[in-house]
């Protein structure tokens, strides 16, 4: 009862019992996919596949100077700005499809049917594919070249506007900052005028210097206590003793020997005893004189004004001796009053260099700051001389490969035949459905059915055994 051909010959029963219910929908969905392939819209496709080259950066030698173009991460904004209303606008009104007289909503519509009817899509690295569909192929080519024109010039358009506004930027910060430059130059040269005997390389040198006359000073203050010494000897010496006194004093015992000896031969009437005499005389009274106007302490004035005086005139040069002395004394003293300027001038030098070195630090702190900022305006100035002239050279390599960057591979075209499926398509895919449906509509059927007709099913439902069956009868 349970046996697998039990099983197929109920279902085949079940399905002769249905067979109208399988057989109307498998005749009639063939034909209704035919009519449905018949009398569907025609739709045509057209398409443009370009290229996007990067020759620059195929070069060794230029690519640290090319823009690359970064399909990859921007190809979702391509995507949103190919379907923008700015875009398909502009190629609108290019191929006369709206104008200004065109209403507000029959333009959106337009606009819309153009959004939904392209495509963009990215195939691999540097392969972009635009897909046109219409229902009518007149006018698919020229509607392609637009948008395709229009993409071209979205793609490229930052690059170009990025080259050249970078251009324009680096130009006007360059023009500032050589300005600021010219400044920091300026300010540094008045720096250097105004302290050129401060400067660094001149600090050592005026350290130097200071040490030379620190020493010499301490010479001249060595010859200075020296000098002094020997001028303060010699004058307590010609002012305490007077040469002049002295000197006359020798004459007098000089005279006095020659008159022993002149008495010893003559009388003292002869002439060269009288003259010795007069001598001697004239010798005692400037002696007394002398002792008279001499005082104790005379200065170097007092003795040249006695020197001056005082007649000593002899024939073995006394008065050359005692002039001499004098002129010893007064070259003593020049020597002194030169030792004494010479250190009042090293001591005005050595405090003027002392001085000098004593602002060093402020200034040296001051230069290192103008030359500081001096370097960085200087090296901020050079990088953007670097940037600005490698921008210029990368604007005009963009000129240079413009007419290269874009590769056309397929062009729009104008599509011969619709890409609609083929009508034997549809019959087959009416055929499958009516099976399915038929099918469907059978076990349905089979399923919402109550009448009893097995055996098994009416045990099942009684709980007891059946003892036998009325056949159909035929009625008369």
């Amino acid at each position: 009862m349970n046996s697998i051909s039990y099983r197929i010959f109920i279902i085949l029963a079940g399905g002769w019992r249905r067979r109208y219910a399988i057989a109307i929908p498998i005749l009639i969905l063939p034909f209704t996919g035919l009519l449905v392939g018949v009398l569907s819209p025609k739709h045509y496709t057209s398409h443009t596949s370009m290229l996007i080259q990067e020759t620059a950066k195929l070069n060794p030698f230029l690519k640290d100077l090319a823009v690359s173009a970064m399909l990859k991460e921007r190809m979702d904004a391509l995507k949103t700005l190919l379907h923008s209303r700015h875009i398909l606008r502009s190629v609108a009104e290019e191929r006369g499809l709206i104008d200004t007289k065109t209403t507000a909503a029959k333009r959106d519509e337009i606009i819309a049917d153009l959004s939904a009817a392209l495509k963009v899509q990215m195939l691999g690295k540097d392969l972009i594919r635009i897909d046109f569909r219409s229902t009518r192929p007149e006018g698919m080519k020229q509607t392609l070249a637009a948008v395709s024109k229009q993409f071209v010039e979205q793609l490229l358009a930052p690059e170009r506007s990025s080259m050249l506004g970078s251009s324009q930027f680096l130009a006007e910060q360059l023009q500032l900052r050589q300005h600021e430059l010219d400044i920091s130059e300026a300010a540094l040269a008045e720096f250097k005028n105004a302290h050129a005997a401060d400067l660094p390389e001149m600090h050592l040198t005026n350290i130097t210097h200071l040490a030379r006359l620190k020493q010499r000073l301490s010479e001249r203050q060595a010859e200075m206590a020296g000098a002094s010494r020997r001028l303060g000897g010699l004058d307590q010496q010609l002012s305490k003793t007077n040469p002049v006194l002295g000197r006359i004093e020798e004459q007098i015992v000089r005279i006095q020997g020659e008159l022993a000896l002149l008495r010893a031969r003559y009388t003292d009437k002869h002439s060269l005893i009288q003259g010795a005499l007069r001598n001697f005389r004239s010798l005692q009274e400037q002696r007394l004189s002398i002792l008279a106007q001499t005082e104790p302490g005379l200065n170097i004035e007092q003795l040249w004004s006695i020197a001056s005086s005082a007649p000593i005139a002899t024939d073995n040069g006394e008065q050359t001796l005692l002039i001499s002395q004098l002129e010893n004394l007064q070259l003593a003293s020049s020597e002194v009053d030169g030792l004494h300027e010479e250190i009042k001038s090293l001591k005005r030098m050595i405090a003027e260099l002392e001085e000098q070195a004593s602002g060093y630090g402020a200034n040296d702190s001051e230069l290192s700051r103008l030359e500081r900022d001096l370097k960085v305006k200087r090296e901020l100035y050079d990088d953007l001389l670097l940037r600005h002239e490698n921008a210029r050279i990368t604007s005009s390599l963009g000129v240079f490969e413009q007419d290269k960057r874009i590769k056309v591979i397929d062009r729009p075209f104008t599509p011969s035949a619709p890409v609609n499926l083929p009508l034997y398509l549809f019959v087959i895919a009416g055929l499958l459905g009516g099976v399915f449906l038929g099918c469907g509509l059978a076990l349905l059927l089979e399923i919402s059915d109550t009448t009893l007709r097995r055996r098994d099913r009416l045990e099942a439902l009684t709980g007891v055994p059946l003892l036998t069956r009325i056949p159909p009868l035929a009625y008369s």
